[in-house]
């Protein structure tokens, strides 16, 4: 038979060595291994003390025993403090300090001066999945910030695939989709961004109703048709922005309202006469903000709205008289004359999820020599490289183009070289005083190169996304402008794979742990041997 002197210290052992196990699958929520290496602690802790009940029972009186008691509960005090400190003091003076380089953990001063003035109860639901981790913790982050600065503000986090009534009741299309509500309206952000998440916060304290209008009398998109050309769907989406969609003829009009946050020209079919030009002048004049969309000239080798083109020059945009192509990306129903082009680093286009199609789309891109006050960037650029997108230039005998595009071809120095851009946005610096701040607003201008991108026919969740997002970019306040994202790409690190994960774990939970029960059990070991030397 074995010996109990050997065999008592050898359960001993696997009561820690199951015990060790024990816990760290705990940790790692393998529940069945939990479960049995808890079962095999207890049986060899019990086999442990009948073999060696006298030291068992020893231990619990000896003196390591009492040394071992003043510190459990020493530790146990430390805790207490700990627990206390925590739930009452940082309860009633909660103060935190961000260390980092640039201060992601920080509101912009904008963002602070909006909720410390923010008066009415809002509630914040936001769905997400949990396929999207690390959105989640992103969003879950800034929305605590937020948070932290009023008592305004409640915020509650739902899954989209489980709570569908919800989903349901706020419409939601996204995965992702953040709902800013108050009692009389909501808003929608599809974006875990500061800027967009305080623009929300504004539009539902803001009692104002910001008014786009329209221009009519030349054949444009009739905001009231509800045929396939017109744009009753641009006019219903707006109005659920809290915006207010008018119509505004200038025939007999000489001026723009005051109150017109936007004009939109959409698609002209005839020119603008000479006082509504006049009055489209003054409005840009006085810091206004225009949304033109004009379509390519396929009937006619001549332009009816050449005037306006000339005009846009001064603002350094170059509107061509085209028709682009790209065999390369394009709708197999309209052909290569309806791009699929790929979209420019923007406030604008920053948000958009999907490709949006232009069916038929003239170049519009920014001029070189332009003044200095002037901010032009692209929006939009054909992705096909040379002889597979281009502006053709090129037209038949009666000015028109053919209607078999497949025999369209690129010509160097005649037609548009690509990437082709087909929509611009512009701003002109605001005015400043002496210490650099600004005196008024500044102009804003979007123009594209198609306007039946928004028509009703083919009014869906991309082309929504792209009109609504530069109605919200030319009517945005000027403070919120300034609330930039912040430029991670100097900072980030390598994104650690999942093995690289499972090694850290095990080596933070399991062997640093290991290595240091090896080295007591060594000095123990040591330390026995001397005593029976």
């Amino acid at each position: 038979m074995v010996n109990k002197s050997i065999l008592g210290p050898l359960f001993g052992l696997l009561t820690l060595i199951f015990g060790f196990v024990t816990t760290v699958s705990g940790l790692f929520r393998a529940w069945n291994i939990f479960g049995v290496c808890l079962f095999l602690a207890v049986v060899s802790l019990v086999i442990f003390a009948r073999l060696r009940f006298t030291d068992f029972v020893n231990f619990f009186v000896s003196r390591q025993a009492r040394y071992g008691a003043n510190v459990a509960l020493s530790i146990v005090g430390v805790i207490g403090i700990a627990v206390f400190a925590n739930a009452i003091v940082a309860h009633r003076f909660d103060k935190r300090a961000d260390l980092t380089t640039l201060q992601l953990h920080t509101l912009s001063e904008q963002t602070t001066t909006v909720l410390k003035n923010l008066e009415v109860e809002v509630q914040v639901i936001a769905f997400f999945s949990s396929d999207r981790p690390q959105l989640v913790t992103r969003a879950k982050n800034i929305l605590e910030l937020y948070q932290r600065e009023t008592q305004f503000l409640t915020v509650s986090f739902k899954d989209p695939y489980v709570d569908l009534q919800l989903k349901e009741k706020y419409q939601v299309q996204y995965d992702g989709t953040i709902i800013f509500e108050s009692k009389e309206r909501q808003e929608k952000v599809t974006t875990v961004d500061e800027q967009k998440f305080t623009s929300a916060l504004l539009k539902l304290i803001r009692n104002e109703t910001k008014k786009i209008y329209f221009l009519v009398g030349h054949g444009e998109h009739g905001l009231n048709d509800f045929n396939n050309n017109g744009y009753s769907d641009v006019k219903a989406e707006l109005e659920n922005q809290n915006y207010t969609a008018l119509p505004l003829s200038l025939l007999t009009k000489t001026d723009i309202p005051t109150d017109c946050e936007v004009l939109v020209i959409a698609g002209p079919k005839s020119a603008l006469a000479p006082n509504e030009f006049d009055a489209v002048e003054k409005y840009l004049t006085r810091n206004g903000k225009l949304f033109l969309m004009l379509d390519p000239s396929v009937t006619s080798a001549g332009d009816v709205n050449n005037r306006l083109v000339r005009r846009m020059k001064r603002w350094g945009i170059a509107i061509g008289n085209d028709l682009v192509i790209d065999k390369g990306q394009f709708v197999p129903l309209f052909g290569p004359s309806a791009p699929v082009p790929g979209p420019e680093l923007h406030e604008i286009t920053r948000a958009m999820r999907e490709p949006v199609v232009f069916p038929v789309v003239r170049s519009v891109k920014p001029i070189t020599d332009r003044s200095a006050n002037l901010n032009v960037k692209s929006l939009f650029k054909t992705v096909g490289g040379t002889g597979n997108s281009w502006g053709e230039t090129q037209r038949e005998t009666d000015g028109t183009f053919s209607e078999d595009f497949t025999d369209f071809t690129y010509t160097a120095g005649v037609d548009t070289p690509p990437p082709v851009s087909v929509a611009v946005a512009v701003e002109r610096k605001a005015d400043a005083d002496d210490n650099g701040n600004a005196t008024s607003d500044p102009t804003r201008i979007v123009v594209f190169g198609d306007s039946d991108f928004a028509a009703n026919a083919i009014f869906r969740a991309p082309s929504r996304d792209l009109f609504l997002a530069a109605i919200n970019w030319l009517t945005i306040e000027e403070d919120l402008v300034a609330i930039r994202p912040i430029d991670l790409s100097q900072q980030a690190l390598r994104e650690m794979t999942l093995q690289d994960v499972r090694v850290v774990q095990i080596t933070s939970v399991f062997f640093i742990p290991l290595i240091v029960f090896i080295a007591g059990v060594t000095v123990w070991w040591q330390r026995r041997k001397g005593e029976n030397a």
